[in-house]
């Protein structure tokens, strides 16, 4: 295995040819740092199986995803997060340690987030509470910063479709630094076209889950920007997508339907009461519209990575210096 310093301090690199064997770890030395696999330091579940923490070695703190055989997601899954992420090295990309494929053990070694995914923060009021105007701006940016790479910033001829982008996917460093996970689903093409378009069964998590893609089975990099369009909305409203939510004068609804109801006559409505007085009117009907704009139902209507982008650097900005 390549030395656990070199994971520590840089990422793996985006040389195709260059051997995965480098990145293996013993199945001993993750039952060591996971205390063969104890309960007390499982973090998480998902579709692919069982989040541990562990210390591969002295103040080296990774995350551990196992493959759980009874989960829906399986062998082929694994082989395409690993083959992508061990070529990633972006800031805003959750960084690859190493991985282990041994007594029909599958599992892949990243960098621990400690600050948990996006939709810990959303669920909880106290941590919710706790995430300013600002620092969601900051989260937004990141993890577009991450989407953006991976449409356009691998190479001329090559874009990466993550296919199941979510909260539960945007974790959260001890700065509150966005990194993308989970790129099990993910589907990878030339980009020496306009729009890298692929015919597949549709995958990725309702909720999120781009319409034009779920009725046509056409997978495109505008698929990616509905589902963080969603994403944005969260962030805005503090409430996550599959969560029902009743306003005064109305039944119990899922966050699209509210947005698709309130958005032109009573906007104000989709903000967290929590950070109400912390936005800028200007700000929160560019970021409104902006977010709109991603959810279409025309998916040329949607915005590249590049423009959301921008147009969160410049809010940012004016929201920054309007509260100096």
């Amino acid at each position: 295995m390549k030395d656990i310093e070199n994971h520590n301090n840089e990422a793996p690199s985006t040389n195709t040819t260059q051997s995965l064997d480098s990145y293996l770890i013993p199945l001993k030395e993750i039952k060591k740092a996971t205390g063969d696999f104890n309960l007390e330091t499982r973090i998480g579940k998902g579709g692919f199986g069982v989040v541990y923490k562990g210390e591969l070695r002295k103040n080296f703190t990774v995350a551990i995803k196992c493959l759980d055989p009874e989960c829906h997601q399986g062998n082929n899954e694994f082989r395409t997060e690993l083959r992508l992420i061990s070529r990633f090295n972006h800031p805003n990309i959750i960084r690859f340690v190493g991985y282990c494929d041994e007594n029909e053990r599958m599992i892949i070694v990243y960098e621990y987030a400690s600050n948990h995914s996006l939709d810990f923060h959303l669920e909880n009021p106290i941590k919710r509470r706790c995430l300013t105007w600002v620092q969601r701006l900051k989260i937004c940016l990141g993890a577009a910063k991450g989407l953006d790479y991976l449409h356009s910033g691998l190479g001329k001829d090559k874009r990466v479709i993550h296919r199941d982008v979510k909260s539960g996917n945007i974790l959260l460093d001890e700065n509150l630094e966005a990194k993308i996970s989970d790129f099990g689903l993910s589907k990878e093409g030339p980009r020496n076209q306009q729009s890298t378009q692929f015919y597949t069964k549709v995958a990725g998590t309702n909720f999120y889950l781009d319409p034009v893609y779920h009725e046509s089975g056409i997978l495109s990099k505008e698929s990616d920007v509905y589902s963080f369009g969603v994403v944005l909305f969260e962030l805005l409203s503090g409430r996550l997508a599959y969560h029902l939510t009743k306003f005064i004068d109305g039944n119990p609804q899922y966050l699209i339907n509210l947005v698709r109801r309130y958005y032109n006559e009573k906007p104000e409505k989709l903000i967290d009461p929590y950070i109400r007085e912390q936005i800028d009117s200007r700000c929160f009907h560019r970021f409104k519209e902006l977010a709109y704009h991603c959810i279409s139902l025309n998916s040329k209507e949607r915005p590249t990575m590049g423009t959301i982008i921008d147009t969160i650097e410049d809010e940012m900005d004016f929201q920054v210096s309007r509260f100096m």
